[in-house]
């Protein structure tokens, strides 16, 4: 997946056949469900291919870069002075499997800080923008980040796993496996560095490196066009 930061490309090359595709689209828009046969939503199909179509190129219109930038690059904590926004800071314990190799199948109490972010009150109504859980077993860790909308909906939930030296030498320490949840997009991803110790930092890149091209000759999918053409058709 490569952005210019207003367009995306996608290239899927991995998995069954009817997987494989080359998607564009843009950034903020917002895409209906799509199917791979070319039929309207909603048109009568046999079970079968509703099935596959549903956990298929139906996904890829709701991924996003900004979602995974969003997860790797996390906005930093502003000034409250100076944003106007508000931090509140709890404790909280949880249940959830015994992450150690050797307490396989365990079950463990685990503690938490949460650092909970509020917007600026507005006609005397205030909103959760962000839930920051940090790790409290052997040290501070950010293990987690949730985003919600302004309707108070979790938009996104983004977990952060194992940490390991990254980098030639190990200069920084980042997690190595990171899972991103999109729950009203339908879709959850995970991300994991296989050689953390091989990944490049701070290097710089040309800017042709941002720009995807479907040198595999895959099933083109552009977005944009399906819907410019569909409201063409579409009586007023």
């Amino acid at each position: 997946m490569t952005s210019n930061g207003e367009t995306f490309r996608v290239a899927v090359l991995q998995g069954d056949e009817k997987y494989r595709r080359f998607v564009k689209g843009t950034n903020s828009a917002v895409y209906e469900k799509l199917d791979t046969d070319g039929t309207e939503p909603g048109a009568q199909k046999p079970r079968k291919n509703r099935m596959n179509e549903k956990e298929t190129v139906s996904a890829l219109s709701n991924l996003r870069p900004q979602h995974l930038t969003d997860a790797l690059m996390i906005s930093g904590i502003t000034v409250p002075a100076q944003s106007g926004l508000t931090y509140v800071q709890s404790e909280f314990y949880q249940e959830e499997a015994d992450s150690r190799p050797e307490k396989r199948g365990a079950r463990v109490v685990r503690g938490y800080y949460l650092l909970e972010e509020f917007s600026q009150p507005a006609m005397g109504d205030t909103r959760l923008l962000r839930r920051f859980w940090f790790d409290r077993v052997n040290g501070i860790r950010l293990a987690r980040v949730q985003s919600f909308d302004e309707n108070g909906l979790l938009t996104t939930d983004v977990s952060y796993w194992d940490e390991k030296p990254f980098g030639e030498g190990g200069q920084a320490h980042l997690p190595s496996r990171i899972e991103i949840t999109r729950p009203h997009d339908h879709y959850k991803l995970s991300i994991t560095y296989q050689t953390p110790t091989a990944v490049e930092i701070d290097k710089e890149y040309r800017p042709e490196a941002f720009v995807l091209e479907n040198r595999w000759q895959l099933s083109e999918v552009d977005l944009d066009a399906r819907q410019r053409n569909k409201a063409a058709v579409t009586p007023k």
